[in-house]
């Protein structure tokens, strides 16, 4: 009897052991093996998909990005940011009227999103829409005239789309800022060409040339600008067409 009795207790002496070391420690869970776009999704539908787009699109992995941003906005419409990454999504995609679309849905949920209308800006002109691009360029030198040397993408898109008079005028106001920049003279050299007014745009070359005497383009456009004042005073002439070296 005495035997049993004792066997009897060590047992319950055991289970009475692991109850308080479990009161104190807290029972062990098998960890959680849930992959990382469950553990997205486990904390909602819309967070999720927007983060996994993120972390698709950080990695190159556009497609699949741009369907996890549409599910998104699927849920939450006025996401500007998920517009905004899905905009640039399709941009990288050349899906080029989707990102268009998209980055005026964004202007339209934050009107002043700067990057928005820069973006926008450039598309726009690629596409050849020269009024719209030059509008959206515009409205980010509004908004903030120190972003992205935008001063100087502003002149290139009024001389790309052959407005070359507004072209002069903020090259002008630049040099204003930096009167040795050579990269302005030469710009203005050729404008000044372009309205056939030689004087001055030989003037512009040699102020370029004389910022770098190496500068192919510089040198280029000081030869040819000399032999047509040289043309112009022997009563020669001889049209011609030219572009605009960059």
């Amino acid at each position: 009897m005495d035997t049993k009795r004792a066997r009897m207790f060590g047992i319950n002496g055991v289970f009475f052991l692991c109850i308080i070391s479990c009161s104190f420690q807290g029972c062990k869970k098998e960890p959680s093996r849930t992959t990382g776009e469950e553990t997205l999704l486990s904390t909602g539908t819309t967070k999720g998909h927007k983060e996994l787009g993120l972390s698709l699109y950080e990695n190159g992995k556009n497609r699949e990005a741009i369907e996890e941003f549409k599910k998104a906005l699927a849920d939450n419409p006025g996401d500007a940011e998920v517009c905004f990454e899905l905009a640039s999504a399709y941009s990288d995609e050349e899906m080029i009227d989707d990102a268009i679309t998209m980055y005026k849905r964004v202007i339209e949920l934050e009107p002043n999103h700067i990057e928005a209308h820069y973006n926008l800006g450039f598309i726009l002109l690629d596409k050849g829409s020269c009024a719209e691009g030059i509008e959206e360029l515009k409205k980010v030198l509004e908004i903030d005239p120190k972003y992205e040397d935008i001063s100087y993408s502003l002149a290139d898109a009024y001389y790309d789309c052959k407005k070359v008079d507004d072209a002069i005028v903020i090259w002008e106001s630049l040099l204003k800022e930096d009167p040795d920049d050579k990269v302005l003279h030469y710009n203005l050299g050729v404008a000044y060409r372009d309205k056939g007014q030689l004087e001055r745009a030989l003037t512009e070359a040699e102020k370029a040339l004389a910022g770098d005497v190496k500068d192919a383009d510089a040198r280029k456009l000081f030869r040819q600008l000399t032999q047509k004042r040289g043309k112009k005073s022997s009563g020669k002439s001889k049209k011609t067409t030219e572009k605009k070296e960059k």
